[in-house]
């Protein structure tokens, strides 16, 4: 739990009203309402393919074409997953399915391809009307899907970010790297791909020129020559290796994809939003300074290098500075020290804290909760082998803790009392670690309830404290739904009982 004591953050917040305007409860109720509809539809438009591709399946195996046969099971078993599991996404464009195919394998091979473009230009007519109705990150959600059951779905690649470089789909960031004739490693990131056979065979390239990678770890130990992994969006500087760097740059990017695709109202205006799906020209996302994270070799170098900062750095696992707009890091060597899930939380303050150019006190006077709740939501992502990428485990330490919390040692402050306590007193409270448990627990509930039915709301309050140019305050959560705290209180002590398993 020591993680909770993240709360270092305080350094760099200024007491201040945090203003935003308000809405009809009744609008707002009527926009859940619509999700459900819009949920119905998306059901009726899987069931179809489901058929569709079922039957496809039955043809193949009469005819014992095993492999494809459990290929397309594996696709329907993905529609039945729900919306925690996110696959990943071909980069390379699909081929033609050439005309000298036997008859009976190109059959399955143009069913199965028509099925699944037909979904994916249904349920892309399906997302801008998810969108238009008020639910950004469901229709993002949507979006996802297209892209995967139609890999080249033009405007579904370019509202994810990607753009069609050659025969692949990849960023604009990866495209302008490619015009430099560098090339993507696993273990070295970007390199001249005149560099790649002299990385692997053990040199290295500096200041000094060639030198082996035994001098570059000796040159870089200092972090003022610390190695410097570029991505899309992150700038990692590290001594402590060129592959851990590269690994947690890695692991960032996934991670801002779904960040991105599930929060994207918070960094787009509604006319944007609508913009994006429109395609207007001049509604791409612009590369901004890239977020910038230092990874330190050892705990006691980030311990000497931030304690003047922040005096009590040697409870922390990780950090985010608002003051200087860093998050920090260090080598933990122990294999069962979960070192992402830090790693998340904070990006998650940092990607949030940096979407405006200048920011102020977040959460002072009250709702300071979900700043941390939602941070701690975010530690749950993990990214699996095969490529995908899942979030919200109800078995997650966080969540588990907030369930023991509610069901076991009865405590639980109601949601209209908890949304009262501001920054300092929710960071100073007597019982911060159950309190963060129940931020934990209240989160999940609202990015995961009924299909995510309460998410987008969740996205708007999020807007509401993060947006402090507004004159007016915030609107409860509440007020956003359209229903009361007490109903709200009454659905979370359901939904985690419902989870609640016997270990909790």
């Amino acid at each position: 739990m020591s993680r909770v004591i993240n709360f270092l953050l305080v350094y760099c917040l200024v007491a201040t009203t945090i203003f935003c305007g308000d809405q009809p409860a009744s609008a707002q109720r009527g926009t859940t309402k619509s999700r459900t509809f819009f949920q119905a539809q998306h059901a009726e438009l899987r069931t179809k393919l489901i058929e569709q591709l079922a039957e496809v399946v039955a043809y193949c195996d009469d005819r014992g074409f095993k492999e494809p046969a459990d290929r397309i099971r594996s696709i329907i078993q993905g529609e039945n997953t729900g919306s925690l599991v996110s696959r990943g996404l071909p980069v390379g464009i699909q081929v033609e399915i050439a005309p000298s195919v036997p008859a009976a394998e190109r059959y399955w091979q143009v069913q199965l391809r028509r099925a699944q473009q037909e979904y994916a230009s249904k349920l892309y007519l399906l997302s801008r009307r998810v969108l238009k109705a008020g639910h950004p990150s469901y229709a993002y959600q949507i979006v996802r899907q297209v892209a995967q059951h139609d890999p080249d779905h033009r405007s579904a690649r370019a509202l994810l970010g990607y753009e069609r470089y050659g025969n692949e789909w990849v960023t604009p960031f990866a495209a302008s790297m490619m015009r430099k004739r560098k090339v993507w490693h696993e273990r070295f990131g970007w390199l001249p791909k005149s560099h790649v056979d002299r990385y692997e065979g053990g040199e290295r390239f500096s200041k000094r020129g060639w030198v082996s990678a035994a001098k570059e770890i000796e040159l870089r130990s200092d972090f003022r020559n610390a190695w410097e992994v570029e991505t899309d969006h992150f700038l990692v500087k590290t001594n402590h290796s060129l592959e851990r760097g590269v690994e947690i740059a890695n692991a960032l990017e996934d991670f801002h994809q779904y960040f991105y695709q599930t929060f994207a109202s918070f960094f787009n205006t509604p006319d944007q939003m609508l913009a994006l799906f429109e395609g207007v020209q001049g509604s791409r996302r612009r590369r901004a300074k890239p977020h910038e994270v230092h990874f330190y070799r050892s705990r006691q170098e980030y311990i000497d290098r931030l304690v003047k900062k922040v005096p009590q750095i040697a409870i922390t696992n990780g950090l985010y500075l608002q003051t200087d707009r860093v998050a920090y890091f260090f080598h933990n060597p122990d294999p069962e020290a979960n070192s992402d899930a830090t790693v998340f939380h904070e990006a998650t303050h940092q990607l949030f804290y940096e979407s405006q150019p200048r920011q102020r006190g977040i959460a002072v006077q009250g709702d300071f909760w979900i700043v941390e709740g939602i941070a701690c939501y975010m530690e749950s992502f993990v990214r699996h082998q095969d490529g995908s990428t899942s979030i919200g485990d109800p078995n997650y330490i966080r969540f588990q803790a907030a369930r023991y919390r509610l069901l076991k040692e009865n405590y639980y402050v109601p949601l209209g009392n908890f949304r009262q306590i501001g920054m300092r007193d929710f960071q100073n409270h007597p019982e911060i670690r159950k309190n963060y448990s129940q931020a934990s627990g209240l989160s999940q509930f609202l990015m995961d309830f009924d299909n995510g039915i309460y998410r987008d709301a969740l996205v708007t309050h999020l807007t509401d404290l993060y947006n402090t140019r507004r004159v007016v305050p915030p609107r409860s959560l509440a007020r956003i739904i359209g229903t009361s705290f007490d109903e709200l209180d009454a659905q979370y002590i359901a939904f985690s009982r419902k989870l609640a398993s016997p270990r909790d």
